[in-house]
């Protein structure tokens, strides 16, 4: 079942990106339509359209850990579980930035069922050095939906908040990979540090957390290899 390296059915990745993702039952995947021709930052490109399909029902924790890279799956990684449990963040002044400092700490709002969390250490390559966290969060599907619509409010009304960390944060969009049923992308930069980038992606009623943090003093990028691979691996669980 797990996926060995990366580079192994390339076109098996393509096909599972742009069919969108199932969870939980096999009838349960929206179908993803072709980009447009001018992607709007920070939100994929995928079909809204209401399915007649059932909803996939959420993951239970033994189904997230099917679903989890491990080891050296992704060349050039080396993934670890990261058994930490999300401590929450701190309040977001103002509160329109609040869901960004939720993801910030992998604790959005609602809460996710399940929460299974992995670090992978990327060991050469031009991100040898910097270190992603990888959240995956079982949800039911309208709340893993709000999940992301919450994100894309926030980032349409936050610049910049207080609250969390004690700098100031900033926030900007960004170009969100085209990657399961829906995805958003944003950085968020600490005064005097570097900025962290994050991806946040659903695949049916699961929300997978990307976050990069570039361990080098230049802004971070979280690796595509790795978002690819994890979407990619969820949809076939």
């Amino acid at each position: 079942m797990p996926i060995r390296q990366v580079k192994l059915a390339t076109f098996l990745i393509t096909a599972v990106l742009v069919a969108g993702c199932g969870g939980g039952s096999d009838g349960g995947s929206d179908a993803k339509a072709s980009p447009s021709a001018s992607p709007s930052p920070s939100v994929s490109a995928s079909d809204s359209t209401p399915s007649s399909a059932p909803t996939p029902d959420p993951l239970g924790a033994a189904q997230l850990k099917s679903a989890a890279l491990s080891g050296t799956e992704v060349n050039g990684f080396q993934i670890a579980d990261f058994p930490a449990k999300p401590a929450g963040g701190g309040t977001a002044r103002p509160a329109a930035c609040q869901p960004l400092e939720n993801m910030r700490t992998a604790s959005p709002k609602p809460a996710p069922k399940e929460f299974l969390g992995l670090l992978a250490y990327a060991t050469s390559g031009s991100q040898a050095g910097s270190a992603t966290t990888i959240g995956l969060m079982a949800y039911d599907q309208p709340a893993a939906e709000g999940v992301l619509d919450g994100l894309r409010a926030a980032l349409k009304k936050c610049t910049a908040y207080e609250g969390g960390v004690p700098a100031r944060t900033t926030a900007k969009a960004a170009t969100a990979p085209d990657a399961g049923d829906d995805a958003v992308a944003f950085d968020l930069q600490t005064q005097g540090d570097s900025s962290d980038a994050f991806v946040v992606v659903r695949c049916g009623a699961t929300v997978v957390l990307f976050y990069t943090a570039s361990g080098t003093g230049s802004s971070a990028e979280v690796p595509g290899e790795l978002v690819s691979a994890q979407i990619t691996k969820l949809a076939q669980s």
